[in-house]
């Protein structure tokens, strides 16, 4: 068995968050996203952005791709302008918080604001049931992902939660499951509200908004 054609034809924007409190309550301070193919969970492309101006880097530093902006909403618009006409589906680790601050930064990131966003860790407690205490690290353990460290930078947890997503959904094709990506999203999918028009770009600008460029 294996997943029908609108998975296979899905790109997937596995999306990890950087907070940090500020002023009594926490901000966005970074932003992370890896896209896969649902045909093969090819990558496709990746976006680190951080808030705050770019630190100068000690001699013999690792290289790392990191675009430094000036607002939680400018990173979002990294990842934004990315994604492109095709059928998207984002995944987070929970997703409630996720879905929340695209909600927010709507104006900056609507078409990223009007995705289904997927729970990964709902989607391993589904496909492994015989987990008795469901937390991340058994949940992980059970699919044979091994989770970062805290201090890891985020990238290295988007990679976590799409390894996760990917072996989940596997294992429940194994088990039946689920074959379809309809039947997934009616049991970890979080549908959000319709972004404002106000927010949606004009059709001149649409075209080299989501094309990817």
């Amino acid at each position: 068995m294996r997943m029908d054609r609108e998975y296979i034809a899905c790109r997937f924007v596995v999306v990890g968050l950087e907070l940090a409190r500020r002023a009594g309550q926490f901000e966005v301070s970074g932003v992370a996203a890896l896209a896969v193919q649902g045909e093969g969970w090819a990558p496709q492309w990746r976006v680190h952005a951080r808030v705050g101006p770019a630190p100068q880097p000690p001699p013999g530093a690792e290289r790392v791709e990191v675009v430094w902006v000036e607002s939680a909403a400018e990173a979002l618009a990294a990842v934004e302008r990315r994604l492109t006409a095709d059928p998207h589906v984002v995944v987070a680790r929970l997703g409630q918080v996720e879905a929340g601050i695209f909600r927010v930064h709507r104006a900056s990131c609507p078409r990223l604001a009007s995705q289904v966003v997927w729970d990964a860790l709902r989607l391993a407690q589904i496909a492994c049931p015989s987990v008795a205490e469901p937390s991340e690290f058994a949940l992980a353990s059970a699919l044979g992902v091994e989770l970062p460290d805290r201090q890891a930078p985020v990238t290295r947890a988007v990679w976590a939660t799409s390894e996760i997503c990917r072996r989940a959904v596997a294992q429940g094709v194994a088990a039946g499951r689920w074959a379809t990506l309809r039947q997934i999203e009616d049991l970890v999918g979080k549908r959000p509200p319709p972004v404002e028009a106000e927010y949606l770009p004009t059709a001149p600008v649409q075209g080299t908004l989501f094309d990817g460029r």
